[in-house]
């Protein structure tokens, strides 16, 4: 049944890729269809009174485009999507032919102010132009670069050859390439060699080769961030970096390394030697906190018990590795439009051991001792601090 609901003024009635379940008409207040981004949200255009939300479904969307924020106090009438469905059904021919054909209209006007609004952003590297940036970056120098013919994993490819390609076959800027070339070679995935310009022998050294060590990181970061930002799956937290989650993957990462590996790629190793690691390394008491933390990331590890009951975790460590740089490229992305650029001299965070004094139960960041959350995850911390 129907029926209306009342927002407060910063409250948001749904966010991007969040599943429509009914449509929403406006009776009173004002709403922001916007997209959100870190430290701020880019607004495509204002909803009022007597206009509908929802209105992706009647093209069969299953999520919404976009996020709606009441920018007063909003009354809303909702309408389950499937009473509508049902009520659209019955119309006549000619009106569902009309609904279709202004839907689609929607559908092209919406895109459009999007991508306007979006290019107007100041951020050096906008989330919707990281896919193509990175994939721009993976396919110039795939397609014209010098594969190693002992790893074709490793390929060098001349900087203004690289630069030509990508602006003309992907429009990419030169400027940007290079910026996110920069976040490769300081992740110790590439490389630039510089040299003297031909025409100018005694000149300044400027670039001229990327050398690309690992290819294959390059091609699954954009991959990965391509589907998770278009394919609507109502998962963006999982294009953000979290470091918390970044410290808890390295180290299974580094006792991952020190075993030996099945015929599948799986380590496997003793949970409560794991624990003894986690506590001794990084100062962390892993629970199941940490594993459900890693597992709304996508990442998973297996708990089985032994016959004689002995508890062992098995995960992929492959599948960890490839994360592992994934989540460090979306770090230095986020380093990068905080900045402006990108700080190649600038030393990654390490996870560093916690404190003996008070520590979140969640995260095992240290807190005040008075605190109530924790200022790294967010959870309560108030039985831990007192």
């Amino acid at each position: 049944m129907s029926n209306v609901k009342t927002f407060k003024k910063g409250e948001y009635l749904f966010k991007e890729g969040d599943k429509i379940q009914s449509l929403q008409l406006v009776q009173q207040g004002g709403i922001s269809a916007c997209v959100i981004r870190p430290k701020k949200s880019i607004d495509l255009f204002l909803i009022g009174a007597s206009q509908v939300l929802g209105e992706a479904a009647l093209i069969g969307a299953a999520t919404h485009p976009y996020s709606a924020m009441a920018t007063v106090e909003t009354k809303v009438l909702e309408v389950p999507l499937d009473i509508f469905k049902t009520q659209a059904d019955a119309a006549p021919q000619m009106v569902k032919v009309i609904m279709k054909s202004l839907g689609d209209r929607l559908k092209l006007i919406t895109s459009d102010v999007r991508s306007f609004r979006m290019e107007k952003d100041g951020a050096p590297c906008p989330e919707d132009q990281v896919a193509k940036i990175f994939g721009s970056l993976f396919h110039s120098a795939n397609h014209k670069g010098i594969h190693d013919p002992k790893d074709k994993n490793k390929v060098s490819i001349d900087w203004t050859m690289m630069k030509q390609y990508a602006q003309r076959v992907f429009t990419e800027s030169p400027k940007r390439l290079e910026q996110a070339i920069s976040v490769l070679v300081k992740l110790k995935l590439a490389a630039f060699e510089m040299g003297k310009a031909p025409d100018d022998p005694e000149g300044p050294d400027q670039l001229q080769k990327v050398h690309f060590h690992d290819i294959s990181a390059v091609e699954a970061f954009f991959e990965f961030y391509q589907y998770y930002y278009f394919k609507g799956t109502g998962k963006s937290e999982i294009l953000k970096a979290d470091e918390t989650s970044i410290n808890l993957l390295n180290e299974f990462i580094v006792i991952g390394e020190g075993l030996q590996l099945d015929r599948f790629g799986v380590a496997a190793i003793e949970f409560s030697k794991v624990i003894e690691r986690f506590k001794a390394d990084i100062g962390i008491n892993l629970n199941s906190d940490h594993f459900a933390r890693l597992e709304q990331k996508g990442i998973f590890a297996k708990r089985a018990t032994k016959g004689d009951g002995t508890v062992m975790l098995q995960y992929e460590l492959k599948e960890f590795q490839t994360t592992q740089k994934i989540w460090r490229i979306l770090r230095e992305i986020e380093k990068w439009n905080e900045k402006g650029f990108v700080d190649v001299n600038e030393d990654e965070n390490k996870a560093k051991k916690k404190s003996d004094g008070p520590c979140c139960p969640a995260c095992s960041a240290p807190i005040p001792a008075q605190a109530k959350f924790c200022s790294d995850c967010g959870a309560k911390v108030v039985a831990a601090a007192a």
